[in-house]
């Protein structure tokens, strides 16, 4: 059993559900309309007490489902006034009951089969927040079993959750390493630095996996999902997170030249007159150029002199260091 959530009208509102079986296909049905508000379901008697409103067990029971009172609590929890939850949290467990059982070698196998791979790379991400996940199957079957057995809406409405405490500053790297776009090309910029890639490229493939999953999902070959549609908005309306490629390959340098009192990081930095200089930019074209204009100078010049095209590490270090200089200039 789960809360669902679901704009009406470009309002917020709430479902109680449950994920079943029908015809052996698993699938959800609705069980009580919650509204705009679940906290409204919530009672406080005084005190550090509450509970929840015995409208919700009774609705519950009529339609034959017997829930105790600890897992209503546990479903509402979220909505549960913040003071009560900071007075009780310290004592309360709400994790679950005690350590897991080692999983078995057919539920290892059950979890790969069933569990979706845009799933898998999800979980991955958000427990780990690395671009890099590497093959598959070689994720453990552990970080995965919380998906088995629950409908398609249930596991939306689980990452709905989780994805709302992600920085505004990574959702498109997410999206980018949840559909695997980094699969379609090679070398470490894929994996390392995607805003270097041409991204043109880029959205091409993301708009093809997108309607793929859209298809092997939800069934639909024209029409995409609400569920996939926000996954359109990350991509389109944000930038790629910062990357930690300049600083490796900084560090990388400093170590291969054997620098035995190297300067910091920083010292990777280039002053705003050099940037604009390595940019061909002049100071009246900076006050107006947009960063859709300076993104595309720089994946002119990243291809250039990448060193995996024969350029060299420390020009494309100062190439990287200079883009982020004027970029912060746009962003003022």
């Amino acid at each position: 059993m789960y809360i669902a959530y679901k704009q009406i009208n470009k309002m917020p509102h709430y479902f109680l559900r449950e994920s079943c079986r029908v015809n052996g296909e698993l699938t959800y049905r609705h069980l009580l309309d919650l509204g705009e508000d679940p906290s409204n379901f919530i009672v406080y008697p005084g005190g550090n007490s509450f509970y929840i409103d015995e409208y919700v067990q009774d609705s519950l029971s009529d339609k034959g489902i017997v829930i105790y009172e600890d897992e209503l609590e546990d479903l509402f929890w979220p909505w549960i006034r913040p003071d009560i939850q900071r007075a009780i949290e310290t004592f309360q467990n709400r994790s679950g009951s005690g350590k897991k059982t080692r999983l078995t070698d057919s539920e290892k196998a059950h979890i790969a089969r069933s569990v979706y791979e845009l799933d898998k790379r999800r979980v991955h991400f958000l427990k780990f927040g690395n671009m890099d996940q590497g093959p598959l199957e070689n994720m453990p079957e552990v970080l995965f079993r919380h998906l088995v057995d629950k409908s398609r809406d249930e596991i939306e409405q689980l990452f709905l959750v989780q994805e709302a405490i992600l920085p505004e500053n990574e959702l498109k790297s997410y999206v980018y390493t949840v559909f695997n776009l980094q699969g379609f090309f090679q070398g470490m910029l894929a994996k390392k630095m995607p805003h270097a890639l041409d991204q043109g490229k880029v959205d091409n493939f993301f708009i093809q996996e997108i309607c793929r999953v859209n298809q092997e999902l939800f069934g639909s070959p024209q029409i995409l999902d609400e569920y996939l549609l926000r996954y359109v908005f990350m991509f389109f309306d944000h930038d790629y997170g910062d990357t930690t490629l300049l600083k490796e390959f900084y560090n990388d340098f400093i170590f291969r030249h054997h620098f035995h009192d190297p300067p910091a990081p920083e010292g990777a930095r280039v002053s705003r007159t050099r940037a604009m200089k390595i940019f061909n930019i002049k100071k009246e074209e900076i006050k107006t150029m947009d960063k859709a204009t300076l993104i595309r100078r720089y994946r002119q010049l990243a291809r250039q002199h990448h060193p995996d095209k024969g350029g060299s590490e420390e020009g494309f270090i100062e190439i990287t260091a200079a883009y982020h200089s004027l970029l912060k200039k746009i962003r003022s």
